[in-house]
Formats: C-alpha cells, sequence, structure tokens
C-alpha cells in the first residue's frame, strides 16, 4: 500500500472514531487519557481543548512529543498516531473550532479565559483495520488452517505524515 493510501485510510479512521488516548510525558511517567479530537486532515492537524493550568499544557510544554491512539474495538479499527503537540492561544480559532461538545465542557462559551487549544502535528501514523464480523473471522480462520497459510485478518499499514 502506498503512503498516500495508507495516509488517508489513517485519517479516516480517525474521523470514524473520534476519541483517542492522548499519551504524554510527565518526566516521571507516560500518562494517557481520553481526549476528543477535532481532525483537521487538509492541515495535517488535529486539535484539543483543554483547560489552562491543566497538566496537559505542562507536559507538552516539557515534551512536545505525544502519541494518540485511536480504538474501535466492536468495528476492530485502531490507529497510532505520533507527532508533536504545541499549545495555541488563538481566540480566532477558538470560535472557528467551537462545537457542542465544547460547550458541554466549557458553558460560559469561546470566551471562557480557562480555555487553551492544543494542536497535535502527526508525524507517522499505523492502522490497523479487520473484519468485525466473527463468522468472517471464523471462515479465515477455516481457510487458514485448510490452507496451511496465515490467515488474513485484515489490513495494517504504517506512513509518514505531513
Amino acid at each position: 500500500m502506498d503512503d498516500d493510501t495508507a495516509s488517508t485510510m489513517v485519517w479516516k479512521l480517525i474521523g470514524d472514531i473520534g476519541t483517542c488516548m492522548m499519551v504524554t510525558n510527565d518526566d516521571a511517567w507516560m500518562r494517557c487519557r481520553p481526549m476528543a479530537g477535532i481532525a483537521r486532515p487538509d492541515e495535517n492537524a488535529i486539535w484539543f481543548y483543554t483547560d489552562r493550568g491543566a497538566d496537559k499544557d505542562n507536559e507538552v510544554r516539557r515534551d512536545p512529543r505525544v502519541c494518540l491512539a485511536y480504538s474501535d474495538v466492536k468495528a476492530q479499527s485502531f490507529v497510532s498516531v505520533s507527532g508533536r503537540m504545541e499549545i495555541v492561544h488563538d481566540r480566532r480559532m477558538i470560535e472557528e473550532l467551537w462545537n457542542p461538545g465544547a460547550q458541554l465542557y466549557y458553558p460560559e462559551g469561546p470566551d471562557d479565559p480557562n480555555i487553551l487549544l492544543l494542536r497535535f502535528t502527526p508525524e507517522f501514523g499505523e492502522y490497523w483495520d479487520a473484519p468485525s464480523s466473527k463468522i468472517v473471522l471464523a471462515i479465515k480462520f477455516l481457510q487458514a488452517k485448510i490452507s496451511g497459510d496465515p490467515p488474513e485478518l485484515g489490513r495494517n499499514a504504517a506512513t509518514k505524515l505531513g
């Protein structure tokens, strides 16, 4: 699979899944927390709202290298993207990205002084996409047993992004 096809699939799955586990480094440990991002493939960016003074912004200041892990177990689709995170102080962008989900976390609206934006720029991505039907999986294992070849359990590709 070429990089363009793999990149398209990475972005498609990110959009389909939506919520990721964001992995940052707090100097002592790797920290992981669920975050809903706003994917902008045309910008090679994923945007996140966070609170001013939250641990995430301090961790990003110390080490901007971040990994985002997306998982849809039911669909058997998984994505991991690694890249760099930056803190963005831009009221215009906060308003541009504003959505009903942000309103739930920030009822004061986009003018809430505690809102910060995080802009993730992915540099490398990998996805795994497998059949989610148990019947299809059973057939694949049966075919493998008969042929003696390993079962084909879906697609996997890695690609540079950006």
